[in-house]
């Protein structure tokens, strides 16, 4: 492993030193394809366009992502940025110097990737959803065709940018970015089979969730016991990262967990609940008012999801206290974006609405 970890530094030594000036856009990348952009950004527009698929869009996204922990868990990943500056690999010799960013130093291990893995899962999925939704238009062979390819260069470029920017900023070795690409199609593809989901009701996203803690929770103590401590990674984030401020407690594998269990629990929540019962009794009778209806319903959404994110930061330093909230922060999500916004625009607007015979 150390031969592969040190061709991995060299990349990373490449990268920073012959595309420094590209430094602002990767930064950026990595920033933009955080999981948690999926769930403040994506669904929230994927909801307004088609229901169904913004649906399946959480659920890979939350599996992917429990996947990816589990994963990390168990492959014991290193990071290059704490590696290269506690092996031995290279002697007597001057190691190479990488440089740290504030979202280098990530207290969880390294492999898989998971923001490879995460871009490659949520953008898969949006890829075949548009993929399908042209092919069932009538339309020339030859321009489906070309669609098609657009598409999925798009994904390609988009997962080529997410790798690089990950290995420049010294998060990740080149090989767990590709590993994260590659089970992150795996996942999306296999939840994208499961037709089930769209008529899960609300205690199976309860259970869901409950099984999701109850799982990694339960391998986090058994090998707690026979003394494997699975949060080995954050004393070494702690003890490498150049400056104290950039390692977050936001980013340890536990945060992860409770995130994704409240996701999907809001979800289900968010689905289930008698206000977005009230808001689907009927449909607008004409398509321009429920492209306007759709649109207002998306803004209001996207602005008071920022505020709220902005308003309410869990403190880190509250131990298990940090862990509930920022599970009932991320149940408010899609507990917002399915049900509350659209149930007081609706009464908002007072729009007239025909009863679905």
């Amino acid at each position: 492993m150390d031969l592969l970890h040190s061709s991995g530094v060299r990349s990373i030594h490449y990268l920073q030193t012959h595309f420094s000036h590209s430094q602002g856009y990767f930064l950026s990348v990595s920033m933009a394809m955080d999981l948690r952009n999926a769930f403040y950004l994506l669904f929230p527009i994927w909801f307004q366009v088609q229901q169904a698929e913004a649906i399946k869009l959480v659920w890979v996204a939350v599996l992917g992502d429990w996947v990816n922990l589990m994963l990390k868990w168990l492959l014991f990943g290193e990071r290059p940025y704490w590696w290269v500056q506690e092996t031995g690999y290279y002697g007597n010799a001057s190691q190479p110097m990488i440089k740290q960013f504030p979202m280098t130093c990530e207290t969880g291990p390294g492999s898989p990737s998971g923001h490879a893995m995460g871009a490659a899962a949520i953008y898969y999925t949006i890829m075949s959803s548009l993929i399908a939704a042209v092919l069932k238009k009538e339309g020339h062979q030859i321009r489906k065709w070309c669609v098609r390819v657009s598409l999925w260069t798009l994904f390609w470029c988009v997962q080529v940018c997410v790798c690089l920017s990950r290995v420049f900023v010294a998060a990740h070795f080149p090989h767990q970015v590709i590993a994260g690409v590659v089970i992150g199609i795996l996942v999306a593809e296999s939840v994208s089979r499961n037709q089930k989901m769209y008529k899960a009701g609300l205690c199976s996203y309860l259970l869901t969730s409950l099984l999701l803690l109850s799982l990694a929770l339960l391998l986090y103590l058994c090998l707690r016991l026979v003394g494997v401590d699975l949060l080995w990674s954050v004393e070494k984030a702690h003890s490498w990262c150049q400056r104290a401020e950039w390692v977050s407690v936001d980013t340890s594998p536990l945060a992860s967990l409770f995130r994704n269990a409240g996701t999907l629990l809001g979800l289900g929540l968010g689905l289930h609940s008698p206000l977005h019962a009230l808001t689907n009794r009927g449909v607008f009778a004409k398509r321009t008012e429920s492209a306007i209806y759709r649109v207002i319903c998306l803004s209001a959404t996207l602005v008071l999801l920022q505020l709220f994110d902005s308003a309410f930061r869990p403190p880190v330093h509250s131990g298990a206290l940090f862990y509930l909230l920022s599970f009932c922060k991320s149940a408010t999500i899609p507990l917002a974006t399915v049900a509350i916004v659209p149930y007081c625009v609706t009464t908002a607007l007072g729009c007239k609405r025909e009863k679905v015979l």
